[in-house]
């Protein structure tokens, strides 16, 4: 009986010794197959990451109708092509929930395997995707004349209207449009405030040129203003949602000495530099960028300030100006002249803010006054995200302030009787730099 007991018992061990070595068996294959699946997987990663992006320098080179050749060449540099050895692929311009500046490459492949299909009964797959950015270089909310940026629903005031003289001005925009940023809806006085128009006969009021639009976020479209064209306004733009700062991610100027004057020059000319406002007057202006903090700069009578290849860059205060004085700034330029100076890359150049000819700082609510004192005033981009742009006579006429450029600003104003006319020309405006990046 002992015998047949111990022939029993070792019976049993070489059943638990079977199913011991099938255990171990799963688990090397987990751990040689999964390390094989992980290592695909990074793989086949770094090369869709690699064709989106490729994709999108494309977008950012402006040869969009190259990125998706450069996109599978890419992938085909990897061992990938769609519809060989498993491999599915799909490359899509303008994905859900994306504009068409962002591009989607997502890929399915098979891993072949050792020891888990001992275990497991179905393929080792395997999904990845990545989506990039390209942008070439464009001007913020391109087309845009002017932007308004506040929500006066909240905020008050207006994103565009007229103030003062009888409220009887006109603002004019010619080659682009206006872009009101408050979600009203004309439910109460508060919820109409976008549009000031003047209240007189006899004016344009606020228009822009035939093709052109003023688009607001909120659905009140001004219907019953006899004094806005074209009417009504069209409505409900960003879904009714206010948009972000176009140029939230825009680096202040700034200044890494003291600016100094030569008075004995006729007029005075003026050097770039970090300036106190009441220290700048009436004169000449070199090239650069002027850093201007502690109080306004102030321009009376028949003063005038002439600048070109400038950049205005208002910390805390901001410019006035009464009787007829004026000013006449152009902004550098990255490839006309006057030009801009220095590295592009940095804050202290005025090439990194070529096409800009007056920044205030973010959180400055001062005023800007513009007034060409007959000339065009300014040629450039206004960007005041916290200020208001006031425009106010002394152009081509003594009741007209023209300029050519944009205006992005909390609100836009016109001071008295006379017009203001923007010309739009994209060319003359701050463009973003162009980039891309890898978003997900």
């Amino acid at each position: 009986m002992k015998n047949a007991h111990r022939e029993s018992e070792r019976g049993q061990a070489l059943v638990l010794l079977a199913m011991g070595m099938a255990v171990l068996l799963g688990i090397a294959g987990l751990a040689i197959d999964g390390g094989n699946l992980y290592a695909h997987k990074r793989h086949a990663q770094n090369a869709v990451d690699n064709a989106a992006l490729a994709y999108a320098l494309a977008l950012n080179q402006n040869k969009a109708s190259a990125g998706l050749a450069q996109a599978n060449s890419v992938l085909a540099d990897n061992g990938y092509v769609n519809g060989q050895d498993n491999a599915a692929i799909t490359i899509a311009r303008g994905p859900a929930g994306f504009d068409d500046s962002y591009i989607e490459v997502t890929l399915t492949g098979t891993v072949p395997t050792a020891f888990i299909h001992l275990v497991y009964d179905g393929p080792a797959a395997f999904t990845v995707r990545a989506v990039a950015h390209g942008q070439p270089s464009a001007a913020p909310m391109a087309g845009y004349a002017i932007i308004g940026l506040a929500d006066c629903t909240t905020a008050g005031g207006h994103n565009v209207g007229m103030s003062g003289g009888g409220n009887s001005g006109s603002i004019n925009v010619h080659n682009g449009d206006i872009f009101l940023n408050s979600p009203e809806n004309g439910a109460s006085p508060q919820q109409r405030c976008a549009l000031n128009p003047p209240n007189s006969n006899g004016n344009q009021g606020i228009t822009v040129d035939s093709g052109h639009q003023i688009m607001s976020v909120g659905s009140y479209n001004y219907s019953d203003s006899p004094y806005i064209s074209p009417s009504p306004i069209a409505t409900g733009a960003n879904g009714g949602t206010p948009v972000s700062d176009p140029l939230a991610s825009l680096e202040p100027p700034t200044c890494t000495g003291n600016g100094t004057v030569n008075t004995g020059a006729e007029p005075d000319v003026y050097s770039p530099g970090n300036w106190e406002g009441h220290d700048l007057g009436p004169g000449t202006y070199q090239p650069g960028i002027y850093c201007i903090s502690d109080s306004d700069v102030s321009l009376s009578g028949s003063q005038t300030i002439v600048g070109n290849g400038v950049v205005f860059y208002f910390v805390d205060h901001g410019l006035k100006i009464t009787g007829q004085a004026g000013i006449t700034l152009t902004a550098p330029s990255a490839t006309t002249s006057p030009g801009c100076l220095g590295d592009a890359d940095s804050t202290s150049s005025s090439c990194h803010y070529a096409g800009m000819a007056i920044f205030v700082a973010r959180g400055n609510t001062s005023t800007i006054d513009v007034r060409g004192n007959g000339g065009t005033a300014l040629t450039g981009t206004i960007y005041a995200p916290t200020a208001t742009v006031q425009a106010k006579g002394g152009g081509s006429d003594p009741d007209e302030t023209a300029m050519v450029g944009q205006i992005i600003a909390s609100s836009v104003v016109n001071a008295g009787n006379g017009s203001l006319d923007l010309t739009y020309v994209e060319d003359k405006v701050y463009h973003l730099p162009p980039y891309i990046q890898l978003v997900e």
